[in-house]
């Protein structure tokens, strides 16, 4: 049986339909009025489908002429997919979109703080704008830290008290405030520390004492200022002007341990050469010590023959 409203013959119905509305702007209207009152009115024309709330003249619920199919798609067990009826098994809400950029946009329309929130018994997950449109991304919960992954790997760990290790896999961290996987760290009393094991490095030889010195000859000791830091002034080298010898690769920078290196041998050269000459400056006063007592005892003899 069908019911059909508006001007509409039988013919017009199909075997599906049980109601039938036609007219310009179709409405049905749900009217409780046993104690609290309220009225839905549901509309359907060329502009779309909508559930209006009568008292209060809202629009919760609007659908779109032309709409894709599964804009908004509710399964069996409560789960929501918005774009898909294929909703992943561990999503209780599953967005996607082939048509935009943005796989999920939330829009505030005031200045205060707006939060995407993720949490399970152990702790809770919060990204979002702060209320001075500051970025927030991170572990919400005390005590707990931040895994960040790259190529579907962990490259990025922060704890909760801001001590950080990076790399690929990054190392566990320890004492420091900040490490790589190489080993480099800066502690947490704010010394940095390169790597500089035997088993990180290879074609280790040493440099010669003219090498050394030739480099400290030809470094040019300058002070400067950092086009980006006006305000402090530095002393230091150039990267484009040192010595092959403790130069980088690009010569856009340079390692502090390398002119360490080089300054290190020239004073272990120049302190052999002044333990030599002490040596010799040594026997020197010996053999005064022994002309001058020599001296002494002529003299007194001398007298003595007066």
């Amino acid at each position: 049986m069908a019911i059909l409203v508006g001007t509409l013959s039988a013919f017009d119905c199909s075997a599906a339909e049980t109601l039938l509305l036609q007219g310009a702007t179709p409405q049905l209207t749900f009217d409780d009025n046993d104690g609290t009152l309220q009225t839905w009115d549901v509309f359907g024309d060329d502009q779309g489908f909508d559930v209006v709330d009568a008292l209060t003249n809202t629009n919760p619920f609007h659908i779109s002429p032309q709409a894709p199919d599964f804009a908004f798609y509710v399964a069996s067990d409560g789960a929501i997919g918005i774009g898909t009826d294929t909703i992943d098994e561990n999503s209780w809400v599953d967005i996607r979109s082939s048509f935009y950029s943005n796989g999920l946009l939330a829009v505030r329309g005031d200045s205060g703080p707006h939060y995407l929130r993720v949490e399970n018994s152990a702790g809770i997950f919060r990204s979002g704008v702060q209320g001075n449109g500051d970025a927030q991304f991170g572990a919400l919960t005390s005590g707990k830290g931040l895994n960040l992954l790259a190529g579907g790997t962990t490259k990025f760990l922060m704890n909760s008290t801001g001590q950080i290790a990076f790399g690929s896999p990054p190392p566990a961290i320890t004492n420091r405030a900040l490490i790589h996987t190489s080993g480099a760290h800066l502690t947490l009393g704010g010394v940095w520390t390169s790597v500089s094991s035997r088993a990180a490095k290879q074609d280790i030889e040493p440099i010669t004492s003219e090498q050394a010195r030739q480099t400290v000859r030809a470094l040019q000791p300058v002070g400067f200022r950092y086009k980006n830091e006006l305000d402090e002034r530095y002393v230091g080298f150039i990267a484009e002007d040192v010595p092959e010898l403790v130069a980088t690769h690009d010569r856009k920078g340079l390692a502090p341990m390398d002119i360490t290196a080089v300054l290190t041998k020239v004073v272990q050269d120049q302190d052999k050469l002044n333990e030599k000459q002490q040596q010799t400056i040594d026997r020197q006063q010996q053999l005064i010590d022994s002309l001058s007592k020599r001296l002494a005892d002529l003299e007194r003899k001398s007298v003595r023959v007066e």
